[in-house]
């Protein structure tokens, strides 16, 4: 891979705090556009060769929000170009993104989550993390790198509410409901237990797996799924489901817009706005079912 693009993308990791997963996505998106110019270089390539990629991810039948991704990909590189090498313009912002309508996140209704972690009853070890670990996630609305991240002293059980790193380094405090911090409260003590049986070195991460060593991302989603197929849960969802839930439940109940921006740790309004029409579609819905003339012909 050219080197110019490895220096973007340690940038991204050092300066801009971008996690691996993110930066995963970045170099792919990257290493596509560099396969597709061949022997043209990245810094002399303009936006009828940009619009070109695009066209071929097309083609390649990748969906529009695919294809736009990959164009805010390379927007990014030439802006990080122009800053630190020689450009003087962004090809990426001559070439305008793809129409595509933006489909609604999945959540859970109140009662659905309920029933999800109120199926999590036993006293063990991973009976005790998981509930906690599901009411902290429904609580914080933190996204999945969030949750595996945090640290345990960070914790603020007196106050309710606990520090968490957020995309691009930045720290924000989260509050926990009084159902999380019961949860927390019954596993820290197991926590704390489960590392001194297993003499393991305390790394100070909140959410440990079964071998003491710190929840990753992929342990979260397999617990997920696990959980979910045990209580017969219906619906698909990702650790991601809870926060989309945490969202909209508190549109749902009033709060305004940027409170919750501010909650989800999100840098632009309109990324935080789809959650007033997740609500629009959880009133249309309830309204189908309730009204004897509302149902939709079947």
């Amino acid at each position: 891979m050219d080197k110019k693009i490895e220096d973007y993308l340690a940038y991204l990791e050092s300066v801009r705090g971008l996690s691996e997963r993110t930066l995963r996505v970045y170099r792919d998106d990257l290493g596509r556009y560099e396969a597709f110019l061949g022997s043209c270089d990245i810094d002399s390539a303009g936006a009828s060769e940009i619009r070109s990629f695009a066209g071929s991810l097309v083609m390649e039948g990748k969906a529009a929000s695919s294809v736009n991704r990959a164009l805010s990909t390379l927007r990014g590189y030439y802006r990080y170009r122009m800053r630190f090498g020689n450009l003087n313009t962004n090809p990426g912002r001559e070439v305008e993104n793809l129409s595509s309508e933006r489909s609604l996140p999945r959540f859970m209704f109140e009662e659905e989550a309920d029933k999800l972690m109120e199926s999590i009853r036993g006293s063990d070890f991973s009976d005790l993390r998981d509930r906690a670990l599901f009411e902290v996630l429904y609580s914080t609305g933190c996204r999945a790198s969030e949750i595996v991240g945090m640290r345990v002293d960070r914790v603020d059980l007196s106050g309710s509410m606990i520090r968490v790193m957020g995309k691009g380094s930045k720290e924000r405090v989260v509050f926990l409901g009084r159902m999380a911090c019961q949860a927390l409260s019954r596993y820290l003590p197991m926590r704390a237990m489960r590392l001194q049986m297993l003499k393991a070195e305390d790394h100070g991460r909140l959410f440990i797996n079964r071998l003491g060593a710190p929840l990753s991302v992929r342990g979260l989603e397999k617990i997920v799924e696990k959980r979910k197929g045990a209580s017969n849960f219906k619906k698909a969802i990702s650790p991601h489901a809870f926060r989309h839930s945490f969202a909209t439940h508190l549109v749902a109940s009033g709060a305004d817009i940027r409170v919750v921006q501010e909650m989800l740790g999100h840098s632009s309004i309109s990324t935080t706005q789809v959650y007033t029409h997740v609500d629009m579609e959880h009133l249309r819905k309830v309204y189908e079912l309730a009204h004897p003339h509302g149902a939709k012909e079947r």
